[in-house]
């Protein structure tokens, strides 16, 4: 299995301010329920396995490689619609 850690990425290329900005205004889950609804991806959210909060668990097992760049471009999705929205409330131009 292997961590995806939003809360590190996000910190690390957008800044302290969208992550505490996230952290009072989404749900952790709602990373898990985003890839799911919108992209059809199913992963759990890391803190049921001693991992961030602000984390997703993707399984090693049973898929082909082409699975998991769609998992990648979709985990990349959901942040980017993290950092608009932050960007959308706080009057900020929301970037392509």
């Amino acid at each position: 299995y292997g961590i995806i850690d939003f809360e590190f990425w996000l910190r690390k290329y957008v800044g302290d301010e969208v992550v505490e900005w996230l952290k009072k205004n989404i749900h952790p889950l709602d990373i898990a329920f985003k890839l799911a609804q919108d992209h059809g991806i199913v992963l759990l959210n890391g803190s049921g396995f001693h991992a961030p909060n602000w984390s997703a668990r993707v399984s090693f097992a049973n898929l082909d490689d082409d699975a998991y760049m769609a998992i990648g471009r979709a985990v990349r999705a959901v942040a980017r619609g993290y950092v608009q929205t932050y960007r959308a409330a706080k009057g900020q131009p929301i970037q392509p």
